[in-house]
């Protein structure tokens, strides 16, 4: 497993592009929705890291008020389903999905103890 992106739950994802491409010299990669409610902008340092801001509409304004995580970590898998089954052995809830979004990929998420959100994905392209 590697760390494939970091993801921030952003309000307004134009305003959070801008912000990160002027402030931090992020390069846009590439903006898809996956659903009607979601979309997902990939911003790129000269290093190749990857930082996901994701809009999500169905969110409640109060979720940026009331501590709810901004940040998750996408980890990239080979085996998503290996992935799962270790998962749910350790008694680690799924908090959502398996999902498989248009590209193809596939992935769940769970929360650390500290309710930092972690994606599990395979076939992860930005």
């Amino acid at each position: 497993m590697t760390i494939g992106f970091t993801t921030i739950k952003v309000k307004d994802l134009t305003q959070s592009e801008n912000f990160y491409q002027k402030y931090l010299d992020l390069n846009k990669m590439r903006s898809f929705s996956p659903d009607e409610n979601t979309t997902i902008t990939f911003l790129s340092d000269e290093e190749g890291n990857l930082l996901e801001l994701l809009e999500d509409q169905s969110l409640d304004h109060n979720f940026f008020e009331n501590n709810s995580s901004l940040v998750s970590i996408g980890v990239k898998v080979d085996n998503l389903e290996n992935i799962k089954n270790n998962i749910e052995q350790n008694n680690i809830d799924i908090k959502k999905g398996p999902i498989e979004v248009p590209s193809g990929a596939k992935m769940f998420f769970i929360e650390d103890p500290n309710g930092v959100e972690i994606e599990f994905i395979e076939g992860f392209e930005a």
